[in-house]
């Protein structure tokens, strides 16, 4: 039996880990006149947490129980830590977390969104970009965009929702963000108000086919992927299944809906490589009935072990650079292969008409007039070091949306008056008086 003080642990703070709970408290408590209660629940807080063992698959998941009785599954730590990697993330947390970190009470939505912005290039090694031309989602009243428009990153969500921030990384976002990200996003997520996970997916890549769709519909029926007695549904998705045309097969594994969902889908194929044999395999955890610990930022690895019984046998180091590598060595070669079909008959004819005149001389002549790259090879798509989008946080005053200007000439009059402030006070203690 897992020992209750470890579900304890992982039920504290909204079920998350007690380093989360311990963080947001101390957050806190630097900010306690703005700070709103860490939990809605009042006294329910300390009721009784339990952890019952599955006979058959105490390997996979510890369950507890929340204030309200309800049973909530908390995913085990089962094999390599590094053997996955996560490929997109969400997470939320309180607003007040900014204020901690501006060290002054926030109040217009703006300035909110300046400190998220200088908050996340620390984290991630880029920030907010731009206002969404429309509103916001996941109920929330506004949305903010990272990245550009060839390479997105996310999406920030703000007002609303129990005065929370929703910041969503699109699998983009997780390639392009500077090495360890995962960790600096683990130390300010144990430390923030009220902080969640509500959805990652943590994913592994098989380069030489080790795996495939249509083995995991075979290990689905042996029951590989049974957990809790419950054979999950599973489903094929592609036209190369029945007619083989090189575009790729996808195989899923549950429901959408549910709280783990599996794809496995050959994404050299979706990239254009029709004889790839790139197989990637995805499983997305959602905060619906089961618990994410932050700790799956630390050790994805792990948490893509325990998932289903046939991660056991996943074991190898992932490699996110091979795999960005990878991606960027297909996309070259497919739009390679775009060129020539758009521009082959054009070449011949040039070669036809100018007999005379090399093959760089005729390449010479289809050479754009701009330095532009194809989207999908765009650098900024592979790395947060060529995005050259501005961060919020850093535009010139004359660069902002009038709001935010506003707000910061605001800011600067109200340092500009502490000043002078901090100036009188000191002339009043020196000399008992003040000359204007």
């Amino acid at each position: 039996m897992i020992n209750k003080i470890e579900a304890k642990k992982a039920h504290c703070g909204g079920a998350q880990s007690s380093a989360s709970v311990s963080g947001a408290l101390g957050a806190a408590a630097q900010c306690a006149p703005m700070a709103p209660p860490l939990s809605n629940r009042g006294g329910a807080e300390n009721s009784r947490v339990e952890s019952y063992e599955q006979e058959s698959f105490e390997h996979y998941s510890t369950f507890i129980t929340d204030s309200k009785g309800r049973l909530i599954e908390v995913p085990l730590r089962r094999g390599v830590g590094n053997s996955a990697f996560i490929d997109q993330i969400s997470f939320s947390f309180h607003e007040d977390t900014l204020s901690i970190c501006a060290g002054e009470p926030l109040v217009a939505d703006d300035d909110y969104m300046i400190w998220a912005s200088l908050k996340l290039e620390s984290i991630f090694g880029f920030g907010i970009a731009q206002k969404a031309s429309h509103s916001g989602g996941r109920f929330y009243e506004s949305c903010w965009l990272m990245g550009t428009d060839n390479a997105q990153y996310g999406r920030v969500h703000f007002g609303g929702q129990n005065s929370t921030m929703l910041v969503e990384l699109t699998a983009t976002g997780c390639n392009a963000a500077a090495d360890d990200w995962e960790l600096r996003l683990y130390e300010f997520l144990t430390n923030a108000v009220r902080p969640k996970i509500t959805r990652v997916d943590v994913a592994k890549d098989f380069f030489n086919g080790e795996y495939s769709p249509e083995q995991a519909a075979i290990d689905r029926v042996d029951g590989k992927y049974t957990n809790h007695h419950m054979m999950p549904d599973g489903e094929k998705a592609g036209s190369d299944w029945e007619s083989n045309n090189g575009k790729g097969k996808t195989y899923y594994v549950g429901s959408r809906e549910s709280s783990k969902f599996v794809r496995v889908y050959e994404k050299g194929k979706q990239l254009g490589d029709k004889q790839s044999s790139w197989v990637r395999f995805e499983i997305e955890f959602k905060s619906k009935d089961i618990v994410i610990p932050f700790e799956v930022l630390e050790a994805p690895g792990e948490y893509f072990g325990g998932a289903y019984p046939i991660c056991q046998q996943f074991q190898q180091k992932a490699k996110r650079i091979e795999a960005v590598k990878k991606n960027l060595e297909l996309s070259f070669e497919r739009v390679i292969e775009c060129a020539r079909n758009q521009v082959g008959r054009a070449i011949n004819a040039a070669i036809s008409m100018f007999p005379d005149k090399d093959d760089s001389q005729i390449l010479a002549m289809f050479k754009a007039d701009h330095d532009f790259l194809p989207k999908r090879l765009s650098p900024e798509a592979f790395s947060h070091e060529y995005n050259d989008a501005p961060a919020l946080h850093k535009m010139e005053r004359s660069e902002m949306p009038d709001s935010i200007g506003m707000l910061v000439d605001w800011k600067n009059q109200k340092r500009q008056r502490q000043q002078e402030e901090r100036e009188i006070e000191w002339a009043w203690r020196a000399y008992g008086t003040y000359q204007f």
